[in-house]
């Protein structure tokens, strides 16, 4: 074999190594934590007839929960999923922020298809949420 199939031999097992290091050492999304069961089962403001979990499990499809500590020491948990708001179809993230303390939380900040909500469309996804939930409970009555 000559030097550079030897080069070549090297730099593929070097890279291999740092694809499985990496793959092995990825960071998993934390799914299940007290903060996340802490917002699951608390009350927004304005709706303190359903918990969290049950309003935006009726209204989102497939919903994705995970808990993340931000660079601020913040607590944040994370909801995703699919979603119909304001007649399109599309993705949703909703991050709410828990004061330890406390252990209460706040709506924080929304995005709809990758793009910001403001506070007003924010208040009209999470009145949408609810009243999805509402119009379903009245429908198995």
């Amino acid at each position: 074999m000559s030097l550079t199939n030897h080069l070549r031999v090297f730099i593929c097992v070097v890279f291999m190594g740092v694809l499985v290091g990496y793959v092995f050492n990825a960071k998993k999304d934390i799914t299940d934590n007290e903060y996340i069961e802490v917002v699951k089962e608390g009350y927004l403001s304005n709706f303190s007839d359903v918990t969290v979990r049950n309003a935006f499990n009726y209204a989102f499809f497939e919903p994705y929960w995970r808990y993340y500590e931000a660079k601020t020491g913040e607590h944040v948990v994370e909801l995703s999923g699919d979603i119909t708001f304001q007649g399109k179809k599309g993705h949703a993230i909703l991050q709410f922020v828990v004061d330890e303390q406390n252990m209460a939380f706040s709506a924080h900040a929304m995005k709809f298809n990758d793009n910001v909500l403001s506070v007003e469309q924010k208040n009209n996804l999470i009145g949408m949420v609810y009243k999805t939930w509402q119009m379903k409970q009245l429908a198995y009555q």
